[in-house]
């Protein structure tokens, strides 16, 4: 190594030792003390380097010469016995860290996080507990935690925890940082999971983790449920026919508490995993809904809705014919208590000549998906396929064809 590398090598090993000691609230009168072979192993060997011995002691003189360390010697030699931390330079030494080697050392960023935990721990429940769990954190040596983020996230907890209004999420993003999207790009899921511990709130099946906001005023955006076809959907002084508007509607989930009743004119009702298709598909004899994927909270209170109102129609799925599509269909019926048969999701369109060109290989994740879901009888002859020839099929081919 070089004399600087030596220097920021030396630097780093005695704040180590000094904040570890900080962390556990040891009070001594004992030196940070620090040993040449901590830094380099063969330094005390006969056949060590010279050339990195020279350079090991050219860092010290330096460090002696700014007056951030002393240093034993060894009688009648220039060998150094053990380098020793001058307390009173801890701030000089973060600012000549800073401005030569252009990092913040760890053991700086700890003592920044611990100053800001001690600053707020008082400001309320919520922000006190955060602060005490920082603070244990910053217990551990192998910490690792950055000020900018601690700060940000004791900004956005102070808000939920004084927030008496109703706001979005965007909303309270903009209003604490300043950028509407900061907020879900940055320490969203870290917020909502914190905020769940804190509050002992765990996570019910399938609900998202983000539903703790609403305990804070904050929701994420009002949920749409998109459906087009022959549907009705009655108010008390309103009824919607969804079937003379082609392309469909969106009614928002702040509208569920007022519908009085759902009725399906069709024979079937269908969701749609893809948008694509949704919009591909008409609603000839059928009345469809589009998922995007696994349905969320606010799809399957509308879907069990729908199904305690028209009992007797029939339900279909469609899909993408892969472990995705078969694992959507599979939450969609626990979480509705209703079989959804599956439609257009078999061996028959896996062989279509018309689809060839868009079979997909299976990939590693598949195959190891593969074992739980054949237990299951729906798939299982359709999984076989997939499994002796490789493939799997998207769903938007399927509904292309269909509509032609």
């Amino acid at each position: 190594m070089s004399s600087r590398d030596y220097k920021r090598a030396i630097i780093d090993g005695l704040l180590k030792k000094y904040h570890d000691r900080c962390a556990r609230n040891i009070i001594t009168n004992r030196r940070i003390i620090l040993k040449p072979t901590e830094i380099y192993a063969n330094y005390e060997k006969n056949d060590a380097d010279l050339q990195e011995k020279q350079s090991f002691h050219e860092a010290v003189a330096e460090l002696l010469r700014r007056g951030f360390v002393t240093a034993d010697y060894l009688k009648f030699s220039d060998d150094i016995e053990k380098v020793y931390l001058i307390e009173d330079q801890i701030a000089a030494i973060y600012g000549y860290l800073e401005k030569v080697y252009g990092v913040v050392p760890q053991s700086m960023l700890v003592n920044q996080v611990n100053q800001i935990a001690e600053k707020h721990i008082a400001d309320g429940k919520i922000v006190k507990a955060y602060c005490e769990t920082i603070l244990e954190k910053l217990k551990n040596p192998g910490c690792t935690l950055v000020p900018e983020r601690v700060e940000a996230n004791l900004k956005m907890l102070r808000l939920l925890e004084n927030n008496t209004e109703s706001l979005y999420v965007r909303e309270a993003s903009i209003l604490v940082y300043g950028d509407s999207k900061w907020f879900e790009c940055n320490n969203y899921e870290e917020i909502c999971t914190f905020l769940r511990i804190v509050t002992e709130t765990p996570r019910e099946d399938g609900e998202r983790n983000d539903a703790i906001l609403s305990r804070f005023n904050v929701i994420p955006t009002d949920q749409e449920i998109f459906i087009k076809g022959d549907w009705k959907i009655e108010w008390d002084h309103y009824i919607l026919d969804v079937a003379k508007l082609t392309g469909g509607v969106a009614i928002s989930s702040v509208d569920f508490p007022n519908i009085v009743r759902i009725s399906v004119q069709a024979e079937r009702v269908m969701t749609i995993e893809n948008k694509t298709s949704y919009q591909r598909m008409n609603g000839n004899r059928t009345a469809m809904m589009y998922l995007g994927g696994f349905a969320n909270r606010h799809q399957i209170e509308f879907l069990k809705w729908v199904i305690s109102d028209n009992p007797d129609i029939k339900y279909l799925h469609f899909g993408d014919i892969d472990i995705g599509g078969f694992l959507i269909h599979k939450h969609l019926c626990h979480e509705t208590s209703k079989q959804f048969e599956l439609y257009c999701m078999g061996i028959q369109q896996l062989k279509d000549i018309r689809y060839r060109h868009c079979l997909k290989k299976l990939a590693e994740s598949d195959y190891a998906r593969l074992p739980a879901l054949m237990a299951d009888d729906s798939y299982r002859d359709t999984l076989q396929y997939m499994q002796e020839h490789n493939v799997k099929l998207e769903q938007e081919i399927v509904s292309y064809y269909l509509m032609q």
